[in-house]
């Protein structure tokens, strides 16, 4: 596989286009996530990216951050003008999650696991036989690469 350097971009966008970021390389891996603050965002699929594989292109001025309180330290980002969920980039300092439905390109990762099916709603169904954890995995080493 091509390292970092020589990869070819994965671009994300919003609905309107005024935000666009890139991924210099490949995630770490994607999820399912099924809490209630990623449902309630729109963001339950997320792949995670090395910190330093992500840059914005245009429109971080157009970039909003929410965080529900002092208790919450994810930090939620969406497009100010059409509303996009773009996941929670600059939340960790070795590892962004990035909304996979605002990814432009394949990522050439496939989801890996749902996690916190603990709080899976009653009219949900998970029709796949991908692992399933009732919170995250937990002990997840951003530097590493965990599950591929």
């Amino acid at each position: 596989m091509a390292d970092a350097a020589t990869a070819t971009p994965i671009r994300g966008s919003c609905l309107c286009g005024g935000v666009a970021f890139e991924l210099a390389a490949p995630p770490l891996w994607m999820s399912h996530c099924h809490c209630s603050r990623c449902r309630k965002s729109g963001g339950v699929t997320t792949v995670v990216v090395r910190a330093e594989h992500f840059r914005w292109l245009r429109g971080v001025e157009l970039v909003e951050r929410f965080a529900a309180g002092p208790a919450w330290s994810i930090v939620r980002c969406f497009c100010r003008v059409c509303g996009t969920y773009l996941g929670e980039p600059e939340t960790h300092p070795e590892a962004f999650a990035i909304a996979a439905n605002a990814l432009d390109d394949d990522p050439r990762v496939r989801a890996a696991f749902h996690e916190h099916v603990a709080d899976l709603v009653p009219w949900e169904e998970i029709g796949d036989a991908l692992p399933r954890f009732a919170a995250s995995p937990g002990g997840v080493d951003f530097a590493a690469d965990p599950v591929r």
